[in-house]
């Protein structure tokens, strides 16, 4: 479970770091930010969402499984915030106060600049922003982690 654990992090790190750095039109829209933003973006969120990596590393070098649960909590609060920020418009209506914090825009505007145009398999409710593909599966991917990430540590 350790192995599957780690790689599970580390692909959801080299997933967001790859989906913000690299253009894949329509299924991303990195076209719509500045490098600088691209790079402030991964700077930012890499080493988060790398620690439950570290984390779980600790863990498994030290036999102290409290490690590997701090991980897991890390990631599980990762992937908290990613669901908040893009299922709660689209099946609640409500946006995160904390969603476009410093952007000048609501949530409905900077979706409709910047992910409308890419993949999107979800049905419409009302005019709500829809989460796209590339998130979903980034979601995805970040919950698998902290639910493995859990267990790993728990068979410690």
């Amino acid at each position: 479970m350790f192995l599957l654990a780690l790689a599970l992090i580390l692909a959801a790190v080299a997933y967001h770091a790859v989906m913000t750095l690299v253009d894949l039109f329509p299924f991303n829209n990195v076209r719509g930010a500045a490098r600088a933003e691209q790079r402030t973006e991964v700077a930012i969120n890499a080493p988060i969402m790398a620690l439950p990596a570290v984390l779980l590393i600790l863990a498994a070098a030290t036999g102290i499984p409290a490690f590997g649960y701090a991980g897991a909590v890390v990631e599980s609060v990762a992937v908290l915030g990613g669901l908040l920020l893009w299922w709660s418009p689209y099946l609640a209506g409500v946006t995160m106060p904390w969603a476009t914090a410093g952007v000048g825009a609501t949530w409905s505007e900077l979706h409709a600049r910047t992910y409308a145009r890419t993949v999107i398999v979800l049905p419409r409710i009302g005019d709500r922003p829809r989460p796209n593909l590339e998130h979903m599966l980034l979601h995805t991917l970040m919950l698998a982690a902290a639910v493995t990430t859990f267990l790993a540590a728990a068979s410690r």
